[in-house]
């Protein structure tokens, strides 16, 4: 002879007949729209590149031997030293509508900290796909990853970019020379050969 259930059960029964609604913790992913990269140029011959200081310490310092490779190895180059009229958190619309104007291609950085990199990929892409300037940024090698992740989710991972060894900041002359000759940490190419061939027609070459 079967018990007749108690109170107790019953309530319990009730509840596991109930329907209960569960929220996927994962989320959703954010909408990216798809960005392209700006005409480039075959050649870098007569051309002026911006070199874009974003007021990161000793940033201008590595920029400076940029240029400096530039007068050495490419004269026919016109090189032209900016920095950023604000601070980096600010999108800097009077700087870019300059390189636009007189610009043919721009090198932006030095991405060097965990706030700095985005900021750098970020100024980049805005030159590149609002103002049409083909655009080089570069970072520290430490920051792969995260510039990977900023540029795949402002809709271009493709966004051209070198890296120099970590730090930048505190280094003597001689040794951000070295960085500008020497290879790019993440991909063993030489530093220079990498900004070329992303300003320019030969990419990934």
């Amino acid at each position: 002879m079967n018990k007749p259930a108690t109170p107790h059960e019953l309530s319990n029964s009730a509840a596991f007949d109930e329907k209960i609604t569960v929220l996927n913790p994962v989320g959703f992913p954010p909408k990216v729209n798809k960005k392209a990269l700006s005409p480039r140029p075959e050649s870098l011959d007569g051309k002026t590149i911006y070199l874009v200081d974003c007021r990161f310490d000793d940033s201008i310092d590595l920029l400076k031997q940029i240029q400096a490779w530039f007068a050495d190895h490419m004269p026919s180059v016109n090189t032209k030293m900016i920095s950023l009229s604000a601070t980096y958190q600010h999108d800097d619309k009077k700087t870019w509508e300059e390189i636009k104007a007189n610009g043919d291609a721009a090198i932006v950085g030095v991405g060097h900290c965990s706030n700095c990199a985005p900021a750098v990929a970020t100024h980049a892409i805005t030159i590149e796909t609002k103002y049409g300037v083909p655009t080089v940024a570069l970072h520290t090698d430490k920051f792969d990853r995260v510039v990977q992740s900023v540029t795949k989710m402002a809709g271009l991972p493709e966004a051209q970019r070198a890296f120099v060894p970590m730090p930048v900041m505190g280094k003597t002359v001689e040794e951000l020379r070295e960085y500008v000759y020497g290879k790019d940490p993440i991909t063993g190419k030489p530093v220079m050969q990498e900004v070329i061939a992303g300003l320019t027609t030969a990419l990934n070459t």
